[in-house]
């Protein structure tokens, strides 16, 4: 337990603006172990990408970020990148890349020549996310959700320590939602990553995540035990619905929205 502590991500406070316009207003992270996946909730405007950005280097902001002992916010992107995977709600455009050669890219951080075990590894990856049959189409052949699910392959093919995801479901058919979420379990946990992830589907968030962050208007809502982060009166207070928690016939909790509030 110990170690966990010690290799946990904490950030915070955090302070962002725009111009007179505070995104994030002194939001707190963590600290948030190996192991676990963090969803990231809130309505549209309420600093999630912000946060995610912020934690990924890309998003300058007044207060410390460390992993364990690693000051990430005092690192320079080249070598703060060593550590964090960030991958984004919209993807750059697609390049003439085959999707294999672009997870090999990714999983080189040296100038050695390519290894076959580079290649049996991508493979793996891209076999894991049910993109085997794409490893040698060029990505700009590819639909939105395959390339999302490539950009995906990229980032796990880093070996980060620390996943930061936005919205990586958004492209994605339900069936593959629910395999890539139980996908980032499986490697979250074998790898002892620590996986942060912004998501719409709170439904998805409470079954499939370990902690939730509930931000509204750039503050911290609640943060905790999932179970404990997504209830009646948070969703009330972050969304202004009305919702109550039900258990399934399977045994797990199940969200209902009976309306606006």
């Amino acid at each position: 337990m110990r170690e966990a502590i010690q290799d946990s991500l904490t950030a915070g406070p955090l302070t962002i603006s725009y111009g007179r316009r505070r995104i994030l207003d002194g939001v707190t992270v963590g600290p948030l172990p190996p192991g676990s996946i963090t969803a990231l909730l809130g309505a549209n405007g309420s600093g999630k990408s912000t946060l995610l950005r912020a934690l990924a280097g890309l998003k300058a902001a007044d207060g410390a970020i460390s992993l364990g002992d690693i000051p990430l916010g005092a690192l320079a992107p080249p070598e703060r990148a060593r550590y964090c995977a960030y991958m984004p709600q919209t993807l750059p455009p697609p390049i003439r890349m085959q999707t294999l050669e672009t997870v090999l890219v990714a999983m080189r951080t040296d100038n050695r020549s390519r290894k076959s075990n580079h290649i049996a590894q991508a493979l793996k990856i891209l076999s894991d996310l049910g993109i085997a049959s794409l490893a040698h189409h060029y990505l700009d052949e590819l639909s939105g959700g395959q390339r999302q699910l490539a950009g995906l392959a990229q980032a796990l093919a880093r070996s980060p320590r620390v996943l930061l995801l936005d919205e990586p479901l958004s492209a994605l058919d339900l069936r593959h939602q629910l395999e890539v979420m139980d996908l980032l379990r499986d490697e979250t946990a074998s790898r002892g990553m620590i996986t942060i992830i912004v998501l719409h589907d709170l439904g998805v968030a409470l079954r499939r995540s370990d902690q939730a962050i509930l931000l509204a208007e750039g503050h911290v809502v609640s943060a905790g035990p999932v179970n404990q982060v997504v209830t009646p009166e948070h969703l009330r207070r972050a969304f202004g619905v009305e919702a109550r928690i039900e258990i399934s016939s399977d045994g797990r909790p199940m969200l209902l929205v009976d309306g606006v509030a």
